[in-house]
């Protein structure tokens, strides 16, 4: 037999809201709490959450605006949100938008649809949501969490990490190690793209060096670019990208091609992902610390929702985790 909270309520000879009071963890009375719990365990009956959100004006549920599920990066993003705020009870709704704006605007509306508590935006990209004054208009009223960015509303919190530092001291590693023919594949066009490109030339200039960037829009074309890289530059001694799957695909490249990774070209990447561990040789790589902005990013959420606290900013410094390939 189905029943709802008007039936426990008349079962249990209480009133509505006491009901409510006791799905929601808050203070019944014992003699009560013991007669709802008997009528709740009667029927099997388990609270609908749209109904208790409407009494706790929360419907713990959260919203991850990524980019690209493929990606280590975005995968493992969602992976430690999740894991972070599911033991709290939050529910967690990932929302996979390709990087295209209209898409990631459809998603807002329906998220918002769903009175989601907050949202957690992962990537730079989510910046051009500045450009849409009446999307923002939308969002103004929750709380949300930007990575490597900022929203104009009043209650968004940012996690940055200092993707530019990370592959400028990539590039110092190999300059150091006697590397002067240095290239870099740039994935993407956003602003982490971007930062990402300009530590390369910023450290290739400092010492002198000629900086080259080769471009790709296909998260896999690290192989073909290697392949033009070789063409224009058949000496050179190293290769550093901005995503950890594009170096996997330079190293098969140099590989076929009789190089020895690690020894003739050193290949660097970025995100420090496991698929690195998986290639050979190992891949080096700058270690954006996903793990740590990931949950930094729903715990600064989580305090927005539950306690109101203010917006704050957090910095995150990257760190090179070296392995066979550099």
């Amino acid at each position: 037999m189905a029943v709802n909270i008007y039936d426990i309520a008349r079962e249990a000879g209480t009133s509505i809201s006491t009901v409510s009071r006791f799905l929601n963890n808050k203070n019944v009375r014992p003699d009560t709490k013991k007669r709802i719990e008997e009528v709740i365990a009667k029927y099997g009956f388990k609270p609908n959450a749209i109904a208790k959100g409407l009494v706790t004006k929360s419907m713990k549920t959260i919203a991850v605006m990524i980019v690209d599920i493929r990606l280590p990066h975005y995968s493992d993003a969602a992976f430690f949100i999740d894991k972070e705020l599911s033991p709290l009870g939050y529910r967690v709704i990932v929302c996979n938008t390709s990087g295209d704006i209209s898409a990631s605007i459809k998603y807002i509306d329906s998220v918002l649809e769903l009175n989601v508590d907050g949202i957690i935006f992962i990537g730079s990209i989510f910046n051009e949501l500045n450009r849409y004054p009446d999307v923002l208009a939308k969002i103004k009223n929750i709380p949300v969490v930007l990575t490597n960015g900022r929203l104009a509303v009043n209650r968004c919190g940012a996690v940055y990490v200092d993707d530019q530092n990370g592959i400028y001291e990539a590039t110092k590693y190999l300059i150091n190690k006697g590397r002067t023919r240095i290239k870099y594949i740039q994935y993407n066009s956003n602003s982490s793209a971007s930062n990402k490109a300009t530590g390369y030339v910023r450290a290739m200039k400092e010492r002198g060096l000629s900086p080259q960037i080769y471009f790709t829009n296909d998260i896999f074309g690290g192989y073909e670019q290697t392949e033009r890289i070789l063409f224009d530059c058949r000496d050179v001694d190293g290769i550093i990208s901005g995503e950890d799957l594009i170096s996997i695909g330079v190293i098969r490249a140099l590989n076929k091609e009789g190089f020895k990774v690690g020894t003739d070209v050193d290949v660097v990447g970025f995100n420090a992902s496991e698929y690195g561990e998986l290639c050979s040789p190992s891949l080096t790589s700058v270690d954006n610390k996903i793990e740590l902005s990931s949950k930094m990013a729903a715990q600064m959420l989580k305090e927005m929702i539950e306690s109101n606290k203010d917006a704050r900013v957090e910095e995150i410094k990257t760190d090179l985790s070296i392995k066979e390939s550099a």
